[in-house]
C-alpha cells in the first residue's frame, strides 16, 4: 500500500466491512480517485453513509450503455477524494432508484438518465424533459448504442419539415 492511497484504501475497507459483497471491482487508480461497482440494492444506504462521512457533494451522474446493460456512475466527493460509483441495470427494463433524498441536486442528472438512455428513475418527481426539447420523438433515447445518428437526424429533419 503506497502512502498516497492509504486514505482511499481505508475508505474502501470501511465500505466493504459495512456493505460486503455488494461492492465489487474496486480500483484506486491514483490518489484521491476510487472507482467501484455496487449492487443497486445498497445504493441509497451507501450514499447516506458516504454523506454522513463527509462525501456531501454529488458532482454529476454519468449514464452509460454497455450493450447488454445500462447504468449510471455517481461521482461523489468530499472535495478531495472523488468516488465514482457504478450501478448497472437491465437494458430490457432499465430502472434505478432516485437519490434525491440524499442528494437533492440530482434532479437534472436523473432526468438526463431517462431522456438520453431511457433509464426510469423511481422516485423522481414528474417534470419536463431535460435536456431533450419538448416534442422530441417519444421512446428515442439518443445515447443508446442502438440509436444511429444518421437515422435520428433524418427523423428529426422529417419532423421539422412536417411542423413547418
Amino acid at each position: 500500500m503506497s502512502e498516497e492511497t492509504i486514505k482511499e484504501e481505508e475508505l474502501v475497507k470501511n465500505l466493504k466491512e459495512k456493505f460486503g459483497d455488494a461492492i465489487e471491482n474496486v480500483i484506486i487508480p491514483r490518489k484521491n480517485r476510487v472507482w467501484m461497482d455496487i449492487n443497486q440494492n445498497i445504493a441509497l444506504d451507501l450514499m447516506k453513509y458516504l454523506k454522513e462521512h463527509g462525501y456531501y457533494h454529488l458532482s454529476t451522474i454519468t449514464g452509460f450503455d454497455e450493450g447488454e446493460k445500462l447504468g449510471a456512475i455517481y461521482h461523489i466527493t468530499d472535495h478531495k477524494t472523488i468516488l465514482n460509483i457504478k450501478i448497472r441495470t437491465s437494458k430490457e427494463n432499465p430502472v434505478l432508484k432516485s437519490v434525491l433524498s440524499v442528494y437533492p441536486v440530482a434532479t437534472s442528472y436523473e432526468r438526463e438518465l431517462f431522456d438520453l438512455f431511457g433509464i426510469k428513475v423511481e422516485g423522481l418527481p414528474e417534470g419536463r424533459n431535460y435536456p431533450l426539447p419538448e416534442g422530441f420523438p417519444e421512446g428515442v433515447h439518443p445515447l443508446r448504442k442502438e440509436v444511429k445518428l444518421d437515422e435520428l437526424n433524418k427523423m428529426l429533419n422529417e419532423k421539422s419539415v412536417k411542423e413547418d
